[in-house]
């Protein structure tokens, strides 16, 4: 298990921090010009915590950090994460962060059970979430065809695969995908594309073989394994296998155990490490936004 990232940490606590002070100044009376005490003020509930949203953007069956993206409520905009999304450490893709404030801060955004919707470029993605004050969640947005996921560990003679080999899907003889990792990394992400997508390409149900190929794109072997075709819904995690190519070849891909919305443990924590980050950051904005509030009561 990695541990969340030290600027992480200290954003989080810096935003904590800000938001403590936020709140203690709204209720510490301020003393006149003269030096007399002002009488003490009712003290001002803060308002409910945003909800946070974090995760990888889909389209045609690639991750994107290029186009904007909106969470709404009904029809009002409650939150934008404009590009380009970052790939933090660890993380193999670009992930956006997004706040979502409260009715009381935002009127007519977040109230317990709203559903929030998101566009990516001013296109509504299927996939929604529901408003709870200071929730945390992990997203994985798709526009487009629908596509397969798999995910595996990959090693090369016990370290890794030269750089321009990969390891891609095929559906009968049509190459289908590609490997969302690239080939030299000691883990393997691969996607295949559905027919919709691509002609001869996934349809449910569909065998996936899973071809070693060179930099020109020459078979080089064909593993002993093979998957099967299911459109990813963006939460259930790769289908895992260990592909075997034969001891001649030396690559063998491995389930490690991992899988999500982006692929792998790393993209996971490094996730972690950029939402805690963000919140951090939104706790500064909600300390001062609690101070302005009070003072103009």
């Amino acid at each position: 298990m990695k541990i969340m990232s030290r600027m992480a940490l200290v954003s989080l606590c810096v935003g904590l921090a800000a938001l403590t002070a936020g709140v203690a100044n709204a209720r510490t009376p301020s003393p006149t010009a003269t030096g007399t005490p002002m009488p003490p003020a009712t003290a001002t509930p803060s308002p409910p915590p945003p909800a946070v949203f974090a995760g990888t953007v889909w389209v045609d069956a690639r991750i994107v950090g290029d186009r904007d993206l909106t969470a709404r409520i009904g029809d009002t905009v409650c939150g934008t994460a404009r590009p380009p999304f970052i790939s933090p450490p660890g993380a193999d893709a670009p992930v956006f962060g997004l706040s979502v404030p409260s009715d009381e801060v935002l009127p007519g955004c977040g109230r317990e059970g709203a559903v929030v919707t998101f566009f990516v470029g001013g296109q509504q993605a299927p996939q929604t979430a529901v408003w709870h004050a200071g929730a945390f969640e992990g997203l994985a947005l798709i526009i487009g065809p629908p596509f397969a996921t798999f995910g595996g560990g990959l090693s090369y003679n016990s370290s890794r695969i030269p750089a321009g080999q990969a390891v891609v899907p095929y559906i009968k003889d049509t190459p289908c995908g590609y490997a969302l990792i690239p080939a030299t990394r000691d883990a393997y992400r691969g996607i295949a594309f559905s027919n919709e997508q691509e002609l001869g390409c996934g349809v449910e149900g569909s065998q996936v073989t899973f071809k070693l190929l060179d930099a020109q794109g020459n078979v080089l072997a064909v593993a002993k394994e093979k998957g099967v075709w299911h459109a990813w819904d963006g939460v259930a995690e790769p289908q895992s296998l260990r592909l075997t190519f034969g001891s001649g070849v030396g690559i063998t891909v491995g389930n490690t155990g991992t899988g999500d919305a982006s692929g792998g443990e790393g993209s996971a924590w490094g996730r972690l490490s950029i939402l805690l980050g963000f919140v951090g950051l939104t706790g500064v904005a909600l300390g001062l936004a609690v101070r302005r509030h009070a003072m103009t009561r």
